[in-house]
């Protein structure tokens, strides 16, 4: 049942995504979206499709060029293709982090208020970020007197 969902949501995400962005250069999903449609859906934008790869596939293309693109890849250059998926590792830590910290849902109701509250806590997460680097670092920000 979930992973028909996961399906059903990642075309219309990833319209919205390149609708409103010049241009989609990675994907990286699990495998939970592992199809040859989202990949060849991946490659229409103009993206490279990193979804990783479930036990017992076949480089089989079946009509699907970027599905063996993206597996003939990981074959060949295994440790890049890692680097390149594992940026949705830092990803997910950004929203386990962010749940943490918030772990009341949204309060407000009305649409534009609750669009308000989403960025009042994603401010607050992004300043405490940049106090801590600063803290660690050393680092001044611009606003401050040297």
């Amino acid at each position: 049942m979930l992973n028909n969902k996961k399906l059903v949501l990642f075309e219309p995400l990833l319209e919205e995504t390149a609708d409103r962005y010049v241009q989609i250069t990675l994907v990286s999903a699990d495998s939970g979206f592992l199809s040859r449609d989202n990949c060849d859906l991946v490659e229409k934008h103009g993206g490279k499709p990193r979804i990783h790869p479930k036990e017992g596939i076949t480089l089989k293309r079946k009509g699907s060029w970027a599905w063996t693109d993206m597996l003939l890849n990981f074959i060949e250059n295994p440790q890049e293709w890692l680097r390149e998926y594992h940026t949705r590792s830092n990803v997910e830590s950004g929203f386990s982090t962010f749940k943490r910290h918030f772990l009341s849902p949204l309060r407000k109701c009305i649409g534009r208020r609750r669009k308000t509250e989403a960025f009042a806590r994603a401010c607050d997460y992004n300043l405490k970020r940049a106090s801590y680097v600063r803290r660690q670092e050393g680092l001044t920000a611009p606003w401050m007197a040297a």
